[in-house]
Order: structure tokens, then C-alpha cells, then sequence
């Protein structure tokens, strides 16, 4: 495909340039600083001595010195006086003229002369003067205007703006005119004729109008070989600036499906969207080596050609308050890491207290960590938080027991409280650490004085619980291994009635590695809130009594008794019609009672059979509805409703779909007193008309309507009417048709 690129502009300004020259020319005709002139009374003469100075026949006392001293020579042609003989000179007179001011004038001097001024060519493209007979014919008019106070330009003003014209038309004719016979020329570019007509033609005004008008204001007469190089350079000077060359390029394009580029520089860019998350179809479209980590959801660059294992660095954001990373230069090369060092004295951490820390990487990478220094990256044992996939960071958490707890349970740890955990990772082109990233730390061996810490319950705390539930199993999540207890009152822990199933082991924690406690919680009542207090002592082996530390205050938890789950109404039951093929249906249900007023979450199924129900919509309140869009048919649905605390309901709703896509029919229509009535199938509406079947339902005469059914207006035995049936899903007969055609003769 071909563009061309051209650059235009030489036309509009040699236009607009001969404008211009035209309105100047027009402006000083019109607006001359000579204003009017005015005649003086008939037979009052003037003449016009040296320097042009105009005075009164009747103030020359002696005519003969005035002409001496006004420069008069023996001589008929003498521009003062005329030389009659022996010394005698007649005066040169003419008719006074006075401007507004009563000063006196030669009229000559102050007249624009247009035909000095607009000048007729008479040889060659631009010479040419003016004729004797057109100036003197001029002469005499402004002569008889200044008699009658005539503005002069007045008089002139037609045959200036003629010459006007004339040369505007000359000047537009040689730039059309030379303008398509240079375009012939083989050479010679459409842009470069363009600018020499320009030039050839703004020449032709300059000389025309320009020059003239220069030299009746400035009165300098700029003629000759003058002229002739000003209108060179104004021409020359016109073409430059109207001269523009046109380059033609040649773009040639594809449409191609969009292919992403060569490497993946911009794999990240995907990840800064702010609140627009990557995807993967984003991703790759950024590179070609761009990788999505579907699991963290993020925009990696997978450079095939990477060597270098991740580089490793301690991510301080994550690093539990209280604790700094501190360098550790006593670790054996090649392996590298830091000290996480506590606020207390001895820089320890506390015994079952969680312990944050983490590591940020310069490259997405699955990363372990081991109690043990491992030799490789696959004979590690444990990934960082128990997350296996690839990311930039990554944290660990931790709880450990006290050296104190692990000798009374027969444990001893060879590095007595020092312990030393080793990181490494591992890229996506399987490039691993070849050393550990290590993280040192103390745990501090002082006597255990803290209570143990109930840190969460597998049911949450406030929950409801269903109608008629008397017991519910439960358990508690300690941070350290203990002995719990409960009761339905505040007591302390010596005094609380049941005892709770815990393992003492210290080694035996979950996945937080918390050490869970089992029970049974009954007593539980409908309707009200059922409260339990727990408190649990620690270190249940290997240490006295006195040496224990239980719970001060109890954990308070609570079960929210219910009522019954209702469902009070349920819809659609009964018949859905509609005039297309696939009618809109909504179930609609309402709850109440059970937890929080009735709020729930409701399913439908047209079987009943668990697992075949599906989630209204809208739901999770006392009201529920989903839309459905169903053919023509019968139907059952079954709908369940559960509420937060187990309390379920359920029912069934039983509908019927028609699809009605005719016109009403009218099954009736009389004559009763002064109405013609109509009955009509369905419910409707009927408009008519008195001319034919052929207009629109909206323009007919509407019928008044009774009990749906029920259409009449006024009768007239002089009139036809043409009845016209919509119901109310705009079914209707065609243009052209009628309902009903009713003729007084045939009621």
C-alpha cells in the first residue's frame, strides 16, 4: 500500500497576497489625506508660484516682479508665468480651490490621479503610462465636482477601482495561465509551477499597484531599472516562501496477528497495573520468555540462557517486630547470612513465641530451608511457609521450644540454645544456590515463666449453631505443649470441672505448629448465647508443680443458639407467559427465623438429589431470587435454604411457561342501546378506524375498556368500524389487517 506525503501551501498565499495588494490599493484611494475641496465663487482665480505655493489672482499687486521672483523665463512654456514681450509676463490661472480650512489649493497637486496612479499598459507586460485625453478628461471632472463639493475621489473612484479590477484579473490570468503551461514542462515539478506562477503573478501586482502607491506617498518616484529589480526580488521573494518540495514515500504494511517481541525485558510491567492484576494472556504478550506463575499470579522473564543461581537477600519487612538482622561473619564461607537477634538482653528469642523471617530474591524461584546443611537443593526438606512455587519473596514462621522443655522431656539439643536454619533456591531454569543462606539465632534457656497462650479454636468464636444441637465437638490451639480445662463459669483452672485431651509431647504441633487440645462442649440451649471458659497450665513433663504456670484469666468462647430455619414463600406458582419462544422466569424465595433473622443462602434443582442443587444468584439474606429462561412447558423446583448456623429448610415451587405470540381474537361483538361492544379472548386493548384496515395501532381511536375483555364506544349506523386487538405482550395483527371488521348492517 502507497501513501503519499506532500506538502502544500504555495496556492493560499499568492491569493491571499493579491488580495491584500487589491484592498491596500482600494484603502489609500479611498482614505487620501485629502478629505473634500470645495469650489470658490465662480470667476475668483488663483495661480501657482515656486515651490508649489497656490495664491490669489487679487493679492498679486505687481505682476510682473512676482513673476520675475517666482523663477518666470522668456519663455511660452515658463512654469510660472507666460512671456507676452518686452518684459511683460501674463499670469498661468486657474479656478481656486480651497480645502475645508478656506486654505487654497491646486487641485492637481492634492488628487490621487488614478490614471497616474492605476496605470493602463499600453507595450510590454508591465509598461505603459497614461494618455493625455484620460488625464485631462479626469482633470475636468474633479474640476466640476470641487464646484459642488463633491468628495474628488468620488469621481475617480469608478475608474480606480476598474483599474483595480483589470489588474487583479491580469494578475490572477498569468498565474493560471503560466501556472498550467510550466506544468507541461517535463522537469518542472507541480509545486515548483505552483511557485513560479506565485511569483510571476505577485510581480505583475507589485508593479501594478505597489510601486505607484510607494511613490504617490512617500513621493519618491521609484521608476526605471528601480522598479524593474524591486519586482525581481518581491517576485523571487514570493516563490520562496510559497516553494515547498514534495517528498513521496513509499510505506508498505501487514496486519499480522499480534506476535510478542523477542525477549523479556518488560515481563514485570505486568505486575505494576495497581489494582488490575496480571493475567496470562498479558503476560506473554509482553515477550516472548515472559513466564505467568499462575499459583502467585505473577509475570516473570524465563531467560533460557540464565546461569546464575538467585541471588538471596533478607526481606526486612516481614521480620516480627522486636528483631533486627544483625551481620554474621563467624559463618564458614562459601555460605553467607545474618544473626536475628531479640530485644532482650541476651539478643534470644522467646520459647513458643512465633518468629517471622524472610528472604527476597532478585528472580522468581521456589526456595527451602533445613535444620540440617544439606549437600543440595532437592535433598533440603521443607520449602519456605510450606509454598512450593516460584516467586520473588518469601517468608518462614516458626515456634520453638525452650532447652528447658526439651531436657524435661528427655531431649538434648548438641548445640545447647543456638540453632541455624539454611536457605536456598532454586530458578526457573533449575539454576540452584551452590552455598546456604543462614539465619542464627538463640533461644532463650531461662526458666519458663509465661502462661501458655490459647491462640485459636477450630469452630470460631461467636458462631451459631443449629436448632436442637446439644453438644458440638471443639478443639483449642495452644502455643506450647499444656494441660486445658473448661467449664460453663469463670473459675480458675484448678476449679474448672472438665478436663481436656492434649498431648504432651513438645514435638507433636500442626502445621502453625500450635498443639491442639480436644473436647466436647455440652449444656448447649436454643436461642441464647452459650458461654465456656477455657485456661490451660504449661509444661505438663518432667518439672514440679510449683514450677507451672496456668492461665490468670479464662478464654471466653460462645455459641450462638438458633430457632428453625423457615422458608415462608417461594415463587413462581403459577402460569408465566411471555410472546417469545424462551420465556424469562425468577425464582424467588423468602426466609426468616433461624440465625440472624432469617439470612441464608439458598440453592434450587429440579431432581432433589443432593449434590444437584445450584446456588441462587442473589442470596445470602431473607431474600433470594434467580432468573431462569425456559421454554414452553410444566415445571417443579426444589429449593434448600441454609442459614451460618446449620439450620436448613426446604420446599418445592410448581409453574407453568406459555409462549403466546397471537393476536386477541374478538369472540363477540352487538349492537346494546347507543354502544357497539366487543369481546375480546384475553385481556387487551382495541382502537379502530373509520377509513380501512391500513393504519397504525397507535393512530386508531381508542375503544373504552371493561373488565379486560370488554372493549365498546359510541355507535353509528352511518359508519364502519375497523377494530384493531393488541394484548399485553403486544401482539397484534398486521398493518394492513383488522381484529374485526364491524358494518352497521350486519349488527
Amino acid at each position: 500500500m502507497r501513501n503519499k506525503l506532500k506538502k502544500r501551501g504555495g496556492l493560499a498565499i499568492s491569493q491571499i497576497f493579491l488580495l491584500i495588494i487589491s484592498i491596500v490599493a482600494i484603502s489609500y484611494a479611498i482614505g487620501s489625506h485629502v478629505g473634500f475641496v470645495s469650489a470658490q465663487a465662480e470667476g475668483e482665480l488663483c495661480t501657482k508660484g515656486k515651490n508649489g505655493l497656490v495664491v490669489k489672482v487679487n493679492t498679486i499687486t505687481n505682476v510682473n516682479q512676482w513673476c520675475l521672483d517666482n523663477g518666470a523665463t522668456r519663455s511660452t512654456n515658463s512654469p510660472v508665468c507666460n512671456w507676452i514681450g518686452t518684459n511683460v509676463w501674463e499670469l498661468k490661472t486657474f479656478e481656486c480651490a480651497t480645502d475645508q480650512e478656506g486654505r487654497s489649493f491646486d487641485i492637481s497637486m492634492f488628487l490621487p490621479n488614478p490614471v497616474n496612479l492605476f496605470k493602463f499598459p499600453s507595450v510590454g507586460p508591465f509598461g505603459g503610462g497614461a494618455t493625455d485625453e484620460a488625464e485631462e478628461e479626469i482633470e475636468e471632472e474633479v474640476v466640476e465636482a470641487a464646484k459642488k463639493g463633491i468628495p474628488f475621489f468620488s469621481i475617480s473612484g469608478k475608474k480606480a477601482l476598474g483599474a483595480i479590477a483589470r489588474d487583479a484579473a491580469i494578475a490572477v490570468g498569468i498565474y493560471y495561465g503560466s501556472r498550467a503551461l510550466l506544468k507541461e514542462i517535463p522537469f518542472i515539478s507541480p509545486e515548483l509551477a505552483d511557485s513560479l506562477a506565485a511569483g510571476l503573478g505577485a510581480g505583475y501586482g507589485v508593479h501594478q499597484t505597489l510601486l505607484p502607491l510607494i511613490n504617490k506617498l512617500s513621493f519618491i518616484n521609484i521608476g526605471g531599472p528601480a522598479g524593474w529589480v524591486i519586482t525581481g526580488i518581491f517576485a523571487i521573494g514570493i516563490f520562496l516562501v510559497t516553494y515547498r518540495d514534495t517528498k513521496y514515500a513509499v510505506v508498505t504494511f501487514t496486519c499480522y496477528p499480534w506476535g510478542a517481541p523477542s525477549g523479556g525485558e518488560n515481563c514485570e510491567e505486568c505486575d505494576k497495573q495497581g489494582l488490575l492484576s496480571c493475567g496470562e494472556y498479558q503476560c506473554r504478550s509482553l515477550g516472548r520468555s515472559c513466564s505467568f506463575l499462575s499459583n502467585e499470579g505473577l509475570c516473570a522473564y524465563n531467560d533460557t540462557s540464565d546461569v546464575s543461581p538467585p541471588e538471596i537477600r533478607t526481606w526486612i519487612d516481614v521480620l516480627t517486630p522486636e528483631y533486627v538482622y544483625s551481620p554474621d561473619n563467624t559463618i564458614s564461607p562459601p555460605d553467607i547470612g545474618v544473626r536475628i537477634v531479640g530485644e532482650e538482653e541476651n539478643g534470644c528469642i522467646k520459647p513458643f513465641t512465633p518468629l517471622r523471617f524472610g528472604i527476597t530474591l532478585d528472580e522468581p524461584a521456589k526456595c527451602k530451608i533445613d535444620s540440617d546443611r544439606e549437600r543440595e537443593f532437592e535433598d533440603m526438606s521443607t520449602f519456605f511457609s510450606g509454598s512450593f512455587t516460584d516467586k520473588y519473596n518469601h517468608s518462614h514462621t516458626l515456634s520453638l521450644p525452650s532447652p528447658e522443655n526439651l531436657e524435661a522431656q528427655g531431649l538434648t539439643l548438641q548445640t545447647g540454645n543456638e540453632f541455624s536454619l539454611y536457605a536456598r533456591c532454586e530458578d526457573l531454569q533449575g539454576n540452584s544456590n551452590p552455598a546456604n543462606f543462614v539465619f542464627r539465632f538463640c533461644v532463650d534457656e531461662g526458666p519458663d515463666t509465661f502462661p501458655p497462650v490459647i491462640i485459636s479454636t477450630s469452630i470460631l468464636n461467636g458462631m451459631p449453631i443449629a436448632f436442637n444441637q446439644n453438644s458440638v465437638d471443639l478443639q483449642v490451639y495452644v502455643n506450647e505443649p499444656s494441660e486445658c480445662r473448661w467449664s460453663h463459669l469463670d473459675k480458675s483452672y484448678d476449679d474448672m470441672e472438665t478436663q481436656m485431651s492434649c498431648d504432651p509431647n513438645v514435638l507433636d504441633m500442626n502445621a502453625q505448629q500450635l498443639y491442639p487440645c480436644s473436647t466436647t462442649l455440652t449444656g448447649l440451649n436454643d436461642g441464647v448465647d452459650n458461654d465456656f471458659y477455657f485456661r490451660c497450665k504449661d509444661q505438663p513433663i518432667g518439672v514440679n508443680e510449683s514450677e507451672r504456670n496456668a492461665n490468670p484469666s479464662s478464654f471466653k468462647f460462645t455459641l450462638v443458639g438458633t430457632r428453625p430455619l423457615v422458608i415462608d414463600s417461594v415463587g413462581p406458582n403459577e402460569t408465566i407467559r411471555d410472546s417469545t419462544d424462551i420465556v424469562k422466569v425468577t425464582l424467588e424465595a423468602e426466609t426468616s427465623a433461624g440465625f440472624n433473622e432469617g439470612a441464608a443462602t439458598c440453592y434450587f434443582g429440579d431432581t432433589g438429589i443432593n449434590g444437584s442443587f445450584v446456588k441462587f444468584f442473589n442470596t445470602e439474606s431473607h431474600e433470594h431470587s434467580q432468573d431462569l429462561f425456559l421454554p414452553e412447558g410444566d415445571y417443579i423446583y426444589n429449593i434448600r435454604c441454609v442459614d451460618l448456623g446449620g439450620n436448613a429448610d426446604d420446599t418445592t415451587t410448581s409453574f407453568r411457561v406459555e409462549t403466546d405470540t397471537q393476536a386477541p381474537v374478538v369472540v363477540r361483538a352487538f349492537h346494546e342501546g347507543s354502544s357497539l361492544k366487543i369481546i375480546t379472548s384475553e385481556k387487551a386493548g382495541c382502537v379502530y378506524d373509520s377509513v380501512d384496515c391500513s393504519y397504525l395501532f397507535e393512530d386508531g381511536i381508542k375503544m373504552t375498556v371493561t373488565n379486560d375483555i370488554e372493549h365498546s364506544t359510541t355507535w353509528d349506523p352511518n359508519t364502519n368500524f375497523y377494530v384493531k386487538c393488541q394484548d399485553e405482550f403486544t401482539n397484534k395483527p398486521f398493518p394492513n389487517q383488522c381484529s374485526i371488521i364491524v358494518r352497521p348492517f350486519e349488527v
